[in-house]
């Protein structure tokens, strides 16, 4: 009998399978699987191919699947299960089937307690939170239209601003400025600003939010704004949440994960403290698909789940 938890992301998909002693079994890996970005078509494909490949190294049947737990980027409002649980339940069919939304992940997988809250700042951002009593809450996870940290783009978008303010005389000038026209290739802002607008230089914005945090460790005014700006709202949204799922006066952890979140863990764990005492600051140390496999467990035998966590955390 095994256990299997698999992270679907917008970017990768993760799967690993595991014996009822936590042992690791198998773990693979494939491309994005967020069925809004591939369709649902390839989505199902792709569910299909990693399950198979997964149980081939592991040389296990499907029947010996008992608990399988999804974390699935895509599963966002409640029509999606109805369109993807039917997708997945005969991939491992004499299996308990747990679908969530990939944000929850990382609170399972960082913490301890099944309650808490997790927060995403990748690509995007989301917050999760479960309660004591398994109630589960969620930002949209929809960007800054609606109340989201935009994640890793947003802070060169923030920088290109803060360029912008400098040159327009508003604020006093900042290094953000030569190192957006170095990463642009520009002699100036607005020779960067043209080549952008105008399509002649195209970048990936997510590619300078690196030196965005970097400047501000090193102390720049301006960068250090967009930093302390970026984990203020994340922290407001982690604080939000837990006061939703009546968390806000218990101490609970709060655990952070993504492309960004280590260069901003300080602010925001400082940012936290401030709106959400009750609550500790936690950087994930391990996968989030192993947040995956610990509520597969959670849903089979609870009383394994230490046990598994040990095992895993020691060989992720």
């Amino acid at each position: 009998m095994i256990l299997i938890g698999v992270d679907v992301g917008g970017t990768k998909t993760t799967a690993i399978a595991v014996d009822l002693h936590g042992r690791l079994l198998a773990r693979v890996q494939a491309g994005a699987g967020n069925w809004e970005g591939i369709g649902l078509a390839a989505a199902a494909q792709l569910y299909a191919t990693i399950i198979n490949d997964l149980l081939t190294h592991a040389n296990v049947h499907p029947d010996d699947v008992v608990a399988v737990a999804w974390g699935l980027a895509g599963l966002d409002w409640p029509s999606d299960e109805v369109r993807l649980r039917p997708l997945l339940a005969p991939l491992t069919p004499n299996a308990i089937l747990i679908l969530v939304n990939d944000a929850f992940l990382p609170l399972r997988a960082g913490s301890n307690h099944q309650f808490g809250v997790g927060v995403i700042a990748g690509t995007g951002s989301t917050v999760a939170g479960v309660g004591i009593d398994g109630r589960r809450f969620r930002t949209f996870g929809l960007g800054s239209a609606w109340g989201d940290f935009d994640g890793a783009q947003s802070l060169t978008t923030a920088a290109m601003r803060m360029a912008a303010h400098a040159h327009y005389g508003r604020i006093a000038p900042t290094v953000l400025t030569s190192l957006l026209c170095a990463w642009g290739g520009t002699v100036d802002i607005p020779t960067l600003a043209e080549g952008l607008s105008r399509g002649t230089i195209i970048r990936d914005l997510a590619t300078f939010a690196p030196i965005v945090t970097q400047t501000a460790v090193a102390g720049d005014n301006a960068a250090m704004k967009i930093v302390q700006d970026a984990a203020q709202l994340l922290a407001e949204n982690a604080s939000a949440v837990a006061r939703q799922l009546d968390l806000d006066i218990l101490q609970h952890t709060v655990v952070i994960a993504g492309g960004v979140a280590k260069a901003l863990f300080e602010s925001f764990s400082q940012a936290l403290k401030q709106v959400s005492p009750a609550a500790k600051a936690v950087l994930l140390p391990c996968e989030p698909v192993v947040g995956a496999l610990l509520l597969a467990c959670d849903a089979f035998q609870p009383h394994m789940t230490a046990q598994v966590r040990s095992s895993l955390t020691n060989e992720e």
